[in-house]
């Protein structure tokens, strides 16, 4: 129910479920991960003991505990929890954490700054500049970074690019993050979403209006 309600943030790009603490601690060995959600009461490892391991590999990532008691509240002190949620969840109370979770995670100001990023052309691999990159789009399990001519396969997904990029690249939709220094104009296509069209190419992306909304003043034309 949890997974359900907290995919329908438009914000929130992936989820990964996990039966127990130890399971816990294997997706962020191998993946970013922003929030965990944890119940504290698990098998193998408990919430509390798989998030002072996960802090130590992933500082940034934030803590809820889902509990049916508050006792375990000094013992998870070491990992400083964002929130509690007292077991039977009331879903309201759900969605205002994810949602002050989300906006306090997008709003933080990219620490990272890389300049050249690693693609495969063909079989070979090779660094491309930023600057010649249009916009990065997942298709499938695949991100595609788009130039003016060429289509590069990465083996990144968009949100650990999120994490690397500067500012000059936005995440406008679940499958696109565009740079916002070769978009020529964005025209309402009134289904909900916008059509980015770019500096120099026939190629276009799509953003959402809800991120439309919270992005508008970044742009000018």
């Amino acid at each position: 129910m949890l997974e359900k309600i907290a995919s329908e943030n438009p914000f929130v790009s992936r989820i990964f479920a996990v039966e127990d603490g130890l399971e816990a601690v294997k997706i962020v060995q191998q993946e970013t991960i922003d929030i965990a959600l944890l119940d504290i009461d698990m098998p193998n490892l408990n919430g509390i003991e798989a998030a002072k391991i996960i802090s130590k590999m992933s500082p940034k990532t934030k803590f809820v505990f889902i509990t049916a008691h508050m006792d375990y509240a000094i013992d998870s002190f070491a990992v400083h929890p964002y929130n509690y949620l007292l077991k039977p969840i009331d879903i309201s109370v759900f969605k205002d954490n994810i949602n002050e979770l989300v906006m306090s995670i997008t709003s933080e100001p990219k620490q990272s700054s890389i300049s050249m990023i690693t693609v495969k052309d063909k079989n070979n691999t090779c660094m491309l500049s930023l600057k010649e990159i249009i916009y990065f789009q997942k298709v499938d399990k695949a991100t595609v970074v788009h130039t003016n001519k060429e289509e590069y396969l990465i083996n990144k997904t968009l949100t650990e690019l999120e994490n690397k990029l500067n500012s000059n690249f936005l995440r406008v939709h679940q499958s696109f993050i565009i740079n916002i220094d070769k978009t020529a104009k964005i025209q309402d296509m009134g289904d909900r979403s916008y059509r980015i069209e770019f500096n120099g190419t026939k190629k276009t992306a799509y953003m959402s209006r809800y991120r439309f909304e919270k992005l508008k003043g970044t742009f000018t034309f």
